[in-house]
């Protein structure tokens, strides 16, 4: 483990050469700012990274410093470095304050440097949430008040991230999410208020909260009217919108409806962090033609949901990677198939690589693994094979290669015995569903999921939320999920429960005044659809007998063994009344 004194925090100008791994001209472990030209609206204050520590790189990613009264931070570094500053940090002039892209920066550092080696780099880069909250710095105060730290420092989501619990990490407090307010308008053009709760009052769990009622009481649409507010500009006031800023990470969306509007992803979209915002269902993007600049089309297509899962089974593997040293790492590949082992048997994950000529090299360190974890399918063509994506292979696994030669179309393929497996095309989507939220999922993310029982049978259903309950566990991360399904109304206390009606006087959100966690699932139906003022098929057809057979005695000796308890409850009920 490093000692304090000997990690430094360098800016080695625009003009520094690095090799992959190395920071030239400074001796022992270092963090090296690389100055890019991102522009925040006339602010430049983007920074990536590069660290070495032991003699290995950590992915720490970007960071914003911003200086007072100097719109474009590296070249005020330049100048400084010109007049003889030998760019190790604290900057020597100039009041400046940072924030970094991603609340995992520090937490990768206390990691590797231990937590007070984490605090002497957030003092010399001046962390803005550390200043505030933990030092009560009287000159941080004055600069988080100031439009460019506003407009530049705090426009990418994972910086209000950072600044909202960075500090909470070196004061050693959890960094749970916390109840949400949201504003919205309502199907009648009112502004109505949401009050998501997710924080721990009792021992009932609270991350998932579920918005149900009939069609056209708006709830898809309150989805949607979330993910445009967490796509606009952070300091943009607006009459709807979270009324704090949320201290989520991500937003996620999946909604498998042929009629759903949601952004595919954030392309077009002026933000570097274009992951905090991911969107799973059935459409996506087409290639586009060779030459152009111009983004491909949004098209719907059945084959995202495998393409997607491909992609994400990789990138499951990519963060096992990158933070397999941070303390607590539940390992997204091991949870995926712990996850999935629950809804059917498997040894290992895989995906499809085409290559002329089949080279183990290219995708392991250890080639011990290669009888084991390369299988051969006959159902795929000849220069095609199948490379298992495992939790206990994330050490050997060459990413960079598996990416370039991936076929995504194939999707992500079980196997057992080292053959593939065969799942439904129910079992299919529902275990693409599960690889591409684990993909995708930071810690402390907000999972949309719209109407699942459109693409979930109710059996998948029932598990889908128990394992969506696991995943967002080991994540410390919330779902959102607007649902027809009292099923799943039955699996979250009655505060997460959201019920919409529409009536005479415009939009109602209440919540069941009764628990609904464990309750009845004819009482929650009742509740939240009007169940007994509905009139049933059955009942009419009942009345109709009773009508011509005289009462309910005639009418239960005529179904003899046709009947059942219930039914004969509700003859002789509906007979009496």
């Amino acid at each position: 483990m490093a000692k304090r004194a000997q990690f430094k925090v360098v800016y080695l100008g625009r003009s520094s050469r690095r090799a992959k791994g190395f920071v030239p001209g400074v001796d022992g472990d270092a963090l090296e700012l690389l100055e890019n030209d991102w522009d925040d609206y006339g602010n430049r204050t983007s920074f990536g990274t590069i660290c070495r520590i032991g003699g290995e790189e950590v992915e720490l990613g970007a960071i914003k410093l911003m200086v007072d009264g100097q719109d474009t931070t590296a070249t005020y570094l330049d100048k400084l470095r010109k007049d003889g500053w030998d760019g190790e940090f604290p900057i020597p002039k100039g009041d400046y304050i940072s924030v970094p892209n991603e609340i995992t920066f520090y937490e990768q550092l206390v990691a590797q440097i231990e937590l007070d080696g984490a605090k002497r780099v957030a003092k010399v880069l001046r962390d803005a949430s550390y200043l505030v909250n933990i030092e009560e710095d009287a000159r941080a105060i004055a600069q988080i008040d100031t439009s460019p730290f506003r407009k530049s420092l705090q426009r990418e989501r994972g910086g209000v991230k950072s600044f909202l619990d960075g500090w909470k990490l070196f004061a050693r407090q959890a960094m749970d999410v916390m109840d949400l307010g949201f504003q919205f308008r309502d199907v009648f053009g009112e502004v109505s208020t949401l009050e998501l709760h997710f924080a721990a009052k009792g021992l009932l769990p609270r991350d998932v909260n579920v918005l149900i009622g009939p069609n056209g009481s708006g709830k898809s649409q309150l989805l949607h009217q979330i993910v445009q507010d967490w796509l606009g500009d952070t300091d943009e006031e607006r009459d709807t919108g979270f009324i704090e800023k949320p201290n989520l990470s991500q937003l996620v969306v999946v909604s498998y409806s042929p009629f759903e509007q949601f952004p595919v992803d954030l392309r077009g979209v002026k933000k570097q962090d274009q992951d905090a915002y991911r969107y799973f269902g059935f459409r996506g993007r087409s290639t586009p033609q060779p030459g152009t600049k111009r983004l491909g089309g949004i098209r719907l297509t059945h084959e995202a949901p495998k393409r997607n899962a491909a992609t994400s089974l990789l990138d499951c593997l990519s963060d096992d990677k990158r933070y397999r040293s941070l303390p607590g790492w539940p390992q997204k590949l091991k949870t995926m198939e712990r996850v999935l082992r629950t809804a059917f048997d498997f040894d290992f994950a895989a995906v499809t690589v085409e290559t002329p000529k089949l080279d183990p090299k290219r995708y392991y360190l250890d080639h011990d693994y290669v009888d084991q974890k390369i299988i051969e399918d006959d159902d795929l063509l000849n220069d095609r094979h199948l490379i298992a994506i495992d939790a206990a292979s994330v050490n050997d696994l060459v990413i960079d290669t598996i990416r370039e030669d991936l076929v995504a179309s194939e999707g992500v393929t079980f196997v057992k015995d080292k053959r593939p497996i065969e799942l439904s095309s129910g079992q299919k989507l529902f275990s693409f569903i599960v690889v591409n939220i684990l993909g995708a999922i930071r810690r402390d993310s907000l999972i949309l999921i719209d109407e699942p029982e459109l693409f979930l049978h109710p059996t998948l259903e029932i598990r889908f939320i128990g394992m969506l309950k696991r995943i967002l566990q080991h994540f410390n991360s919330k779902a959102l999920m607007a649902t027809h399904s009292v099923v799943t109304v039955r699996e979250v206390p009655s505060d997460c429960v959201h019920v919409f009606e529409r009536t005479d006087a415009g939009l109602v959100v209440k919540r069941p005044p009764f628990e609904t966690f464990g309750g009845d699932i004819q009482r929650i139906t009742s509740y939240v659809f009007g169940d007994n003022a509905t009139s049933k098929p059955y009942e009419g057809w009942i009345r109709e007998q009773l009508e011509e057979l005289g009462d309910a005695d005639a009418l239960i000796a005529a179904l003899g063994e046709e009947l059942n308890e219930e039914l004969i409850v509700q003859i002789r009920a509906m007979d009496n009344g």
